[in-house]
């Protein structure tokens, strides 16, 4: 066998070579962050001016945050993902999909969905996976501050409970939870990526002392009876094939007197199953995230009555003139327009063809993107979808 070496003066110039290449690219990096600094202070300086500082505030504002929702995080989705193998994925997540309509356990479709969505929805939403009112004269942002202030009251949080919020995700509305009352906060969610998150986050926050990630599943949970003060889920229980188990667990692990409060993305009444446009948006929804058809208000109240729990209140939150509908912050950024646009689609498409995008990624932008954010919107008019109703119950002492 032929053994080729380098010549020891080759080594020394790749060595050398490769030392060089890790200078250039401190060095990149340290002008970047002096000429980042600079720049801000200079924007700060500027913008303090009185006329020229108030035009430019303006053009600033008009900017989408690139931590929330807006259209151009789309772009950026395409440069983290570029290398990403979507034709795994989309088999991978079909496969679940096919498993959980024959078998109705849907949770290795859920964590397989989220492992790759979680991300995304952060990337294209920021830490709000969640639809509230969008109040007149409010940012998004500051209609989910407000939505925080809600859920607290709703769950008449205090400083000396412990509360449970199952099927947190990141854990976002349970840290908030806590800063605005006081608690202890215990976030439960079944995704390996969502623990590792969420608890990045708490400890970004400063919340180790007063907050906590357990892996676990909402339908038989690690948690010894009566372990909670109060209870709440948003948006998670539409995940469930079983809802009288998931809501006795609930009822189980709830101290007598305690509270249970879900915030849920139902079918309304208006719903029709035999009509097939209904039937349409309402299966995308669920075929896109992976998850059981939406369940009614009435199986939601049916549920936690043979858990023995006692309805307090039921409220509609967009109910009130001041509030605009839940869906309406996809309207509002245009996200929703550029999504239903076909051409949009022959354009990723053809990106794709072009070896421009990754291959099946044209596939996960219809299936995943595409719906099911157009299908709430249209459902959302139809009114045959609720994303608002707040629903509290007590556990008898």
């Amino acid at each position: 066998k032929l053994r080729v070496q380098q010549a020891p003066h080759t080594l020394r110039c790749c060595r050398w070579q490769s030392c060089l290449q890790s200078a250039m690219i401190q060095v990149a990096a340290d002008f970047g962050a002096t000429l980042a600094s600079v720049f801000a202070k200079g924007w700060a300086l500027v913008t303090s001016l009185p006329l020229v500082g108030a035009v430019l505030r303006k053009l600033q504002d008009a900017i989408p945050d690139v931590n929330d929702q807006n259209i151009l995080s789309f772009f950026a989705l395409l440069m983290r993902y570029r290398s990403f193998d979507f034709v795994a994925f989309m088999r991978s997540h079909r496969e679940a999909l096919k498993r959980g309509q024959e078998t109705g356990d849907f949770v290795p479709g859920v964590c397989n969905y989220y492992r790759l969505m979680a991300d995304i929805i952060t990337m294209s939403s920021g830490p709000f996976w969640h639809f509230v009112p969008m109040t007149q004269g409010l940012s998004r942002k500051e209609c989910h501050d407000q939505f925080h202030h809600r859920m607290a009251s709703f769950l008449s949080a205090q400083s000396e409970d412990k509360i449970l919020e199952f099927g947190c995700g990141f854990g976002e509305i349970g840290r908030q939870v806590a800063l605005l009352s006081g608690a202890s906060v215990t976030g439960l969610t079944m995704a390996d990526e969502e623990i590792a998150g969420g608890n990045e986050r708490i400890k970004k926050a400063g919340l180790e002392g007063r907050c906590a990630m357990v892996q676990g599943n909402y339908h038989k949970m690690p948690f010894e009876d009566e372990s909670f003060d109060k209870v709440f889920g948003v948006y998670t229980l539409k995940y469930s094939a079983d809802l009288t188990t998931a809501i006795g667990e609930m009822a189980r692990v709830l101290k007598p007197g305690g509270r249970f409060v879900s915030y849920e993305i139902l079918v309304s009444n208006a719903y029709d199953a035999s009509n097939k446009q209904h039937k349409s948006y309402v299966d995308n929804i669920s075929h896109s995230t992976c998850m059981p058809p939406l369940w009614p208000a009435q199986a939601m109240r049916d549920a936690a009555a043979k858990a023995g729990l006692v309805a307090k209140e039921e409220v509609d939150l967009c109910a009130a003139p001041q509030e605009g509908a839940w869906y309406s912050c996809f309207e509002n950024t245009g996200i929703h327009a550029l999504l239903s646009s076909s051409i949009v689609l022959r354009l990723v498409s053809l990106g794709e063809a072009l070896r421009i995008l990754p291959k099946s990624f044209a596939d996960f932008f219809d299936y995943c993107i595409v719906h099911p954010t157009t299908d709430f919107v249209n459902a959302g008019r139809l009114g045959i979808v609720t994303g608002s109703v707040m629903m509290v119950w007590e556990k008898p002492c």
